[in-house]
């Protein structure tokens, strides 16, 4: 198998790499601007509560709050712990939450943690951009680079 150096030529680099990026950029600006970052759907129902009681860690499983449930069978109490919420910060005493309650488990309301539409679209128009800019200058950067050879 011949050498890529052969003959005094090298693989030129500039044209393709910035074309094996122009698709996947251009499908990340698609894919933010279409798609609905949804919180995941609740294990039972979203119901609305009241802190009664903050209690201080007692066990490996750290502080927790307990809750009063105004709940569909009618109300009753239970717990969260403080890894179970998003913050990871307890909510002060008497404070309202809307909370994900079902008869054998209390958590938190669920969140959207996945990324932002605008920062998906972002990050695919900087790549975009970045390997447009490189297709363009690529050519124009090359004659720079032979003037500058053939001086020296």
């Amino acid at each position: 198998m011949p050498s890529l150096l052969a003959n005094g030529t090298r693989p030129k680099v500039w044209p393709s790499l910035p074309l094996a990026l122009l698709l996947p950029c251009g499908l990340l600006i698609l894919m933010g601007a279409t798609d609905d970052r949804e919180p995941p759907p609740p294990f039972g129902a979203l119901t609305p509560a009241t802190v009664i009681a903050v209690e201080p860690a007692r066990t490996t499983d750290g502080p927790y709050v307990l809750l009063r449930v105004d709940a569909v069978d009618g109300p009753t109490t239970c717990g969260i712990y403080e890894r179970s919420f998003p913050d990871r910060r307890l909510p002060p005493l008497h404070q309202q939450l809307i909370i994900d309650y079902s008869p054998d488990r209390c958590l938190p309301k669920p969140v959207n943690t996945e990324l932002p539409r605008a920062v998906i679209v972002a990050m695919g128009a900087v790549g975009l951009t970045a390997s447009l800019l490189w297709l363009w200058a690529g050519p124009r950067l090359q004659r720079l680079t032979r003037l500058r050879r053939s001086r020296f």
